[in-house]
């Protein structure tokens, strides 16, 4: 087994050696005899101690291993990993697990514009258009549930989408016939409403 580094010694020691050692070289040149060996052999050890008092440097302790940083969270999937029909079934299923709501998506390509069929706790009946979309929904899907809404005998008509929101003829064709336009900000509080089985705060609308 290997021994540890000694320490290299104290600037103090070295500095009291290196006096004892001048003295002595002064004492030597006091000598005919030592006179021509004192001043080449005390350069020599005037250099060394030197050295040895401040050039020495004490070895570097190794600094402790970083702790590894903890991964984030992954953050929740956003509704565009849906599927458009997936994006259907998730809207009915929020809105069923709210206090006194039912909901049933409708057959798909079946449905004549009503993605999914609401009932409020009050009984109304609420067409629903759901658009899985990046973009801004244009009007064509408030024609849609506005003739779903008079198909299916519903009381109010809504479209949602998981994109920015709709465009100007959209949202003036929503309130020339009282249709509720929801985008991504009332998706997030029916989604909190819904995991936490509370009913729909006023500021969401079923009128437009």
């Amino acid at each position: 087994m290997s021994r540890p580094p000694s320490p290299p010694p104290h600037p103090a020691g070295a500095a009291l050696l290196l006096m004892l050692t001048l003295g002595g070289l002064v004492a030597a040149a006091a000598v005919p005899s030592l006179r021509m060996l004192a001043a080449p052999l005390g350069g020599v050890l005037v250099l060394v101690l030197l050295f040895m008092a401040f050039g020495g440097a004490a070895p570097s302790r190794p600094s402790p291993p970083r702790p590894a940083p903890r991964p984030e969270p992954a953050p929740a999937p956003g509704w565009a990993s849906l599927t458009p029909r997936e994006f259907e079934l998730q809207v009915a299923e929020m809105f069923s697990r709210l206090p006194g709501w039912q909901a049933e998506a409708t057959r798909g390509r079946a449905d004549q514009g009503a993605d999914v069929l609401l009932r409020a706790p009050g009984g109304e009946r609420v067409a629903v258009q759901v658009k899985r979309y990046r973009a801004a929904v244009g009007n064509g899907a408030v024609q849609a549930i506005v003739a779903s809404k008079a198909l299916y005998g519903c009381q109010h008509a809504l479209v949602v989408t998981s994109g920015p929101g709709y465009t100007r003829a959209a949202r003036e064709l929503a309130q020339a016939n009282g249709v509720a336009l929801w985008a991504a900000r009332e998706l997030d509080i029916l989604r909190h409403c819904a995991e936490r089985g509370l009913p729909l705060p006023p500021e969401l609308p079923l009128v437009g």
